[in-house]
């Protein structure tokens, strides 16, 4: 970063590096392990019983929707806040209401869900035969909410690592128990047994690591008049992102909607196949713009907008890569772990990965932002926005282009949601996205795909080599590309090393691609008294 940035404005970015990489690293290991979990209970119950297991767990996913209203994710801002600032005392007094709110709502939807079992069960899944399998489920309501709300406090406290280790628990009990249970008998009544003991865990896990922090800032008690305060706070400034959360959940059913009635069964599959790969990509976005929230809440002034242009640039110089990567490959990739029924599938998630080049333009980091600063109410509208151009152009480019047209109706909504918060965090914020840098990380991660498309349009190799030496190739033409194309400057590419170095298991690797990207800019700087001569 520049020499203008303070020494906090360095702490902060990396501490937001490394927590990026224990939820990544974290959210990675959790992926696999509940791929594991799911295929060794679909293959243990068979197609019918699976789904009724998965029938089973959608009333309590219903409730869950009315349980918490972004009590946990103003949590993270105002701790985050307040720890900065050295107000312990604050600090405690919002966990006690966010807790006390929390178990009071998850209870009071449990009793609700538990009297009207069999209504629900029927009216949301016209199952009422499985009344008994969805009575055991509601006992999620009372854990996962809680646990949600912890961990989003373990954010706030900058615990990102204790986030991944009760995520990584949560799914490995899952994925011990759930097909123990099965093949000791139980059937799915194991399965969702197994799924709501790991909630349990989870929970008492993320208790656990709550109270090291709460010894650790234990300050005044609270009374009611503040535990009032604190809660119309943490609600006035949660809403806008629940509602936001509740919107994309309107708009993930509406999709479903769309495909069922304009495409085939076929299409369909091939659509959602496409859609589990690109969490490849998600799994390097998402723990980028989760770090990012909390960094946000501890910073100030132009701290704010230094923080803001950098983290734009550097998550786009990981996030663009990966997704032109995922499109380059996407053939190979899909065949490998599906098959080659799934025909349509390499095409689709080429064509939605665009939505990751948005990253260039800050679609990554802006959510991050407005939460942070408080201002969620942005993110709301632009949620809003995007579901207002979302559904009417999807139904109308769906019916003609079947799901080719629901994946550009994606892509034009995704562009004109973050063109719009890019325009409010300029003008409100004068925030800036740096555009030419942006512009050349485009470039490198699309000349650093050339090579590998050839690869997998000739090669030979069998499918996993083909990946592999596919991934080596590209990250080392990327590599090279990037400091020909002087996308970091010297500063900026210590800066990362020393943020990636703070990780262990990270310090080699970093240290070794910092010399290779030091010595081609060194040999790229021989060129420019040539460059002056010759003008």
């Amino acid at each position: 970063m520049p020499s203008g940035s303070q020494s906090g404005l360095l702490r902060v970015a990396e501490e937001t590096g490394v927590g990026a990489f224990h939820l990544f690293w974290g959210g990675s290991l959790a992926t696999v392990l509940s791929a594991v979990c799911v295929i060794l209970v679909a293959r243990l119950l068979g197609p019918e019983l699976y789904g009724v297991y998965s029938l089973s767990l959608i009333v309590s996913g219903f409730l869950m929707l009315f349980t918490d209203f972004g009590v946990s994710q103003a949590l993270t801002r105002f701790i985050a806040l307040h720890m900065s600032r050295g107000e312990q005392g604050c600090v405690i007094q919002l966990l006690k209401t966010g807790l006390m709110f929390s178990l009071a709502v998850s209870v009071t939807m449990f009793f609700v869900g538990f009297i009207l079992t069999d209504q629900l069960t029927s009216l949301l899944i016209g199952r009422p035969e499985i009344a008994y399998l969805v009575k055991l489920t509601l006992l999620l309501l009372i854990v996962q909410p809680p646990s949600m709300l912890i961990g989003c406090a373990l954010l706030g406290f900058g615990d990102m690592k204790g986030c991944a280790i009760t995520d990584i628990i949560r799914q490995t009990i899952r994925a011990l128990v759930s097909p123990l249970l099965i093949v000791l008998g139980l059937s799915v009544q194991g399965a969702v047994a197994g799924y709501v003991a790991a909630s349990i865990a989870g929970f008492l896990a993320c208790l656990t690591l709550l109270y090291k922090h709460y010894m650790r800032v234990r300050g005044s008690s609270l009374n009611h008049e503040e535990a009032e305060e604190n809660l119309a706070s943490m609600l006035a400034y949660g809403l806008p992102l629940y509602l936001s959360t509740a919107l994309q959940s309107f708009a993930a059913t509406v999709r479903g909607m769309i495909l069922a009635h304009f495409t085939t069964n076929f299409l369909i599959g091939n659509f959602n196949t496409a859609m589990n790969f690109a969490v490849l990509v998600t799994l390097i976005s998402s723990p980028v713009a989760t770090a990012l929230f909390p960094a946000f809440s501890k910073l100030e002034g132009g701290e704010v907008k230094t923080m803001f242009t950098y983290s734009v640039k550097y998550s786009s110089a990981l996030i663009i890569p990966a997704a032109v990567f995922v499109s380059a490959m996407s053939r190979d990739l899909i065949f490998l772990f599906y098959g080659e029924s799934y025909s349509q599938a390499p095409l689709y998630l080429a064509l939605y990965a665009v939505t990751f080049l948005f990253a260039g333009l800050g679609s990554t980091v802006l959510g991050s932002f407005f939460s942070g600063v408080g201002d969620s109410k942005v993110n709301f509208k632009a949620t809003l926005l995007y579901v207002g151009l979302f559904v009417p152009s999807a139904a109308a480019l769906t019916g003609t282009l079947k799901v080719e047209g629901l994946i550009i109706a994606m892509i034009a909504a995704t562009a004109a949601s973050t063109i719009y918060s890019l325009w409010i965090a300029n003008r409100k914020y004068s925030l800036i996205v740096d555009f030419k840098s942006s512009a050349k990380i485009c470039l490198a991660a699309f000349l650093a795909a050339a090579p590998v498309i050839f690869l997998a349009q000739h090669s030979t190799l069998p499918g996993i080599a083909k990946i592999a030496l596919g991934a080596l190739l590209y990250l080392l033409a990327y590599l090279t590309a990037a400091p020909l194309l002087k996308i970091l400057t010297m500063e900026e590419l210590e800066t990362l090393t020393r943020i990636f170095t703070k990780v262990a298991i990270l310090r080699l690797a970093a240290r070794a691609i910092s010399i290779y990207e030091i010595k081609l800019m060194k040999f790229s700087e021989r060129f420019k008294p040539y460059k002056a001569y010759c003008r």
